[in-house]
């Protein structure tokens, strides 16, 4: 089988690595041929083709983008990455179409009807921009349920400068009943509002976990990692992800600063904090009782599980998400997590099983359910038993491949 990816990145980000995860598993099991289209290469893959050279093409159509945002007309033109695109699926001949995220200002939405006449499309959603307006994520904002654009939406992102959402809703939903579309969300919480949202209508929607590599995610000796990063034998150490902690607002940067704070009152010996990501340099403040180890962006997916194993909890209090890597990345690696009920947590962390799931936005349960996993050595080794039992039988990259395969040789069969 011949499969095409699209997508933003193809090795960073959480769509770029689940999509990129997806390709190696089909691939390895079932002796795939894949191709990527990107609109920002990081890797050096010769078989990932990005959708415009660098230079002058990047400067041009990233101008355009910015133009046309302002304008309300998001994802309207990109003259080098539509020509490119086309080209380059017509000649590669895919069988499928595997799209992952398209906003990004290098997709034209309209583009989902040109290329669906090559090949079926199976659109992975990975927010909730498809069926909005113009945002990523609308916390808890549901005009889109009306077909109407929410009040405050145009400042989410990715952002629109004049208020066009409604006409762009519109526009969305006659691109898509005029494409080959199904519809694939890694949450039930996603699928369930993208059953809801009028603009899918007649689409096929199904869920189909992420998966992580197994092999490269589990438990690591924590005495070891932990000597490294000078953590003493006895001490607890706290795991957060975010890419970006300065920008870093909707993974919940400025709440676990007030959960912090609250832990420093309340602790009497010192905890380590693993503070994964570009940092914000003072972002601790007067937590005394905290020590920091800033490891800034990590690439490589063995060294991240290194410092997942050396964590006692991983902590994520995201204000909105769909179904967090990181998460089952730390549940695979033996870590109970603390996260707040929004998007698909709870589909990741079982209440009391593998960590606890609280109530949005409550800082003070936050810090209570960290200090007792801690404090409490007995429920710390059952939560981290569990951990990695829910992650090899939910969120196995092997699962997520031959459910995709599934699905993709079902929509073959179809067109033949």
């Amino acid at each position: 089988m011949r499969i095409l990816f699209i997508n933003k990145y193809d090795t960073v980000g959480g769509a770029g690595i689940a999509a990129f995860r997806l390709h190696e598993a089909l691939h390895n099991q079932f002796n795939s041929t894949n191709c990527f289209l990107v609109g920002i290469k990081k890797s050096n893959y010769d078989y990932i083709i990005p959708t415009r050279r660098h230079g002058l093409e990047n400067f041009i159509e990233r101008g355009l983008n910015f133009i046309f945002n302002q304008a309300g007309l998001q994802y309207f033109y990109h003259p080098f990455s539509t020509k490119n695109i086309i080209k380059f699926t017509k000649d590669f001949l895919p069988d499928i179409i595997s799209v992952h995220n398209i906003h990004g200002g290098y997709f034209k939405t309209s583009l989902l009807k040109e290329i669906s006449e090559i090949a079926p499309v199976v659109w992975t959603l990975h927010d909730m921009w498809a069926f909005t307006a113009n945002a990523a994520y609308t916390f808890g904002d549901e005009s889109w349920k009306n077909f109407k654009a929410g009040k405050n939406e145009k400042k989410y992102f990715p952002q629109i400068g004049l208020q066009t959402g409604d006409w762009l809703l519109r526009r969305k939903k006659d691109i898509y009943s005029k494409s080959n579309l199904t519809i694939v969300t890694p949450s039930h919480w996603l699928t369930d509002m993208a059953k809801q949202s009028p603009i899918f209508k007649d689409k096929e929607i199904v869920t189909i976990h992420n998966g992580i590599d197994l092999n490269v995610f589990y438990p690591r000796n924590k005495k070891v990692i932990r000597e490294r990063l000078g953590i003493k034998n006895g001490e607890k150490a706290v795991v957060f992800i975010a890419e970006k902690m300065s920008s870093s607002i909707r993974k919940g940067s400025k709440d676990l600063v007030n959960i912090l704070k609250i832990l420093n009152k309340d602790i009497n010996n010192k905890i380590h904090l693993i503070s994964v990501g570009q940092s914000n340099p003072g972002f601790l403040g007067n937590c005394k009782n905290f020590i920091l180890h800033e490891t800034g962006y990590i690439y490589e997916q063995e060294k991240l599980a290194e410092f997942l194993s050396a964590g006692d909890v991983f902590v994520l209090p995201t204000r909105d998400d769909n179904l967090p890597t990181t998460l089952i990345e730390a549940s695979a690696c033996g870590i109970p997590s603390v996260a707040y009920d929004v998007g698909g947590c709870k589909e990741i962390v079982e209440d009391g099983k593998n960590g606890y799931i609280i109530k949005p936005f409550n800082s003070n349960a936050f810090a209570e359910k960290i200090r007792n996993i801690i404090e409490d050595e007995e429920q710390w080794s059952n939560l981290s038993g569990n951990s990695k039992q829910i992650a090899a039988e939910k969120f196995d990259v092997k699962l997520m491949a031959k459910n995709y395969y599934s699905l993709f040789e079902t929509l073959v069969q179809q067109t033949d």
